[in-house]
């Protein structure tokens, strides 16, 4: 009886059509329940994919599915015409793997993707793109990889949706595109592409960055390696909070070496108030000039570059040269470098004259005088480097060991006085 019962089953079933066969016979019945529907499944069309019987096909050896097609691409490409060039497709279209990642029956997600998101079915795939860094692309955090890539290819590399990074990345980014537009000064990765600078997928660093500054910045400015490894002081807007970008606008800017404003502006954007550098005590050096009466000329030209390096320096204070850093040292020339940019070195050098300097006595140099000895007063014992309230910035006072040990000089029509802790007074005239 129970044999009979089967047969009679099995009678009844081949009398069906092949759709409600596959169907009702128990075996393919969850195929009706998902959201999206296969089109050959709707038109109840099983065998515009299968062979009725794969056993009666030895043709079909291999072919686990019953494919009339062993390659499944080949198979879904016969409906799905596509025009793309291989240098765009994706590698499982190219290799003819759809079902990589589409169910070919139906799927509760649109297109009929083996994964609830784009996001879990790419990664499946790109294990190294997703999920291992601290800041992910909004479009990969939200599993829209699409926004970006085509899933099956383009005449683009990697997929994209467009030619040009940059058109793809200002899609979204539409005010930076603006800002980046509107300045005199772009920087050359941002014109070439923006990922040269970040990881369109994640990132470690915030804004995406490939790598923390100034690792960043160095792997496209390698001349200032070196001389950053070698330096003794480096400015500290290098090495703390933004790094480079503390001076500098990464995408570009209306001022040369795409500085975020003026070099003097800048600079007196933190030097407006008491710093301590080492043991060193830098005053408020913006009030500091804007109180001064005599500016000297590199600041009175707004360019505090003209002495210091502002980056990094072998020497002191960042200076772009040698400075004597004592009130009292034997002279040699090469300490006074950084003066000596700007003024004559035989300033010093020759011990008498009527025309080098006004500071001399008839034709007697008094720079000479006092720097061109053993024991020589440097420039810094008489002279502010940055501003003074005197002419040819002399000094209110100069620091001398644990006081301030006042010069008390004077300027007359023809020369000058003083009357400083280390002599008795003395008048000069030219």
């Amino acid at each position: 009886m129970r044999i009979a019962k089967y047969i009679g089953i099995i009678l009844v079933l081949s009398a069906q059509p092949i759709f409600s066969q596959c169907i009702e016979s128990n075996c393919h019945a969850n195929m009706l329940e998902k959201k999206y529907i296969h089109n050959p499944i709707q038109k109840q069309d099983c065998l515009s994919c299968h062979v009725e019987n794969a056993k009666k096909h030895p043709e079909r050896k291999g072919n686990e599915y019953g494919l009339k097609k062993n390659n499944g691409g080949e198979m879904c490409l016969a409906c799905h015409k596509t025009d793309i060039k291989s240098i765009g497709l994706h590698t499982p279209v190219k290799k003819g793997e759809c079902l990589a990642c589409h169910d070919p029956h139906g799927s509760k997600v649109v297109s009929m993707l083996s994964n609830p998101t784009p996001a879990v079915l790419c990664a499946n795939c790109h294990k190294d793109k997703i999920g291992k860094k601290d800041f992910v692309h909004g479009p990969v955090a939200v599993g829209a990889c699409n926004v970006c890539h085509a899933s099956h290819g383009d005449e683009a590399k990697l997929l994209l949706t467009s030619l040009n990074i940059n058109a793809k990345c200002f899609t979204c980014h539409e005010i930076k595109k603006t800002e980046i537009e509107s300045v005199a000064f772009q920087h050359k990765p941002v014109v070439e592409k923006c990922t040269n600078c970040h990881n369109p997928h994640e990132s470690n660093q915030n804004f995406m960055l490939k790598s923390a500054t100034p690792g960043l910045c160095l792997d496209c400015h390698k001349e200032m390696k070196p001389a950053m490894a070698d330096a003794k002081n480096v400015h500290s807007a290098l090495v703390t909070d933004r790094s480079c970008m503390n001076c500098h606008n990464p995408h570009g800017s209306q001022f040369k070496a795409v500085l975020k404003n003026d070099s003097y502006s800048l600079c007196m954007d933190c030097h407006d108030k008491p710093m301590q550098i080492g043991t060193q005590i830098l005053p408020n050096m913006k009030r500091f000039i804007e109180d001064s009466k005599f500016v000297h000329g590199p600041i009175r030209e707004k360019n505090c570059s003209g002495c210091h390096n502002p980056h990094f320096s072998k020497n002191g204070s960042l200076l772009k040269f040698q400075y004597a850093k004592s009130f009292y040292a034997p002279f040699e020339q090469k300490n006074y470098d950084l003066c000596f940019q700007c003024h004559s070195p035989e300033n010093v050098l020759d011990a008498f004259s009527t025309e080098l300097t006004n500071f001399r006595n008839g034709d007697v140099n008094l720079h000479y005088l006092h720097v061109n000895q053993e024991k020589g007063r440097t420039c810094r014992a008489c002279h502010q480097t940055h501003a003074s309230n005197n002419p040819s910035h002399i000094r209110d006072f100069v620091p001398f060991g644990g006081w301030d040990l006042p010069l008390n000089y004077t300027k007359t029509k023809t020369g000058g006085s003083c009357a400083p802790g280390c002599h008795k007074p003395k008048t000069y005239k030219r």
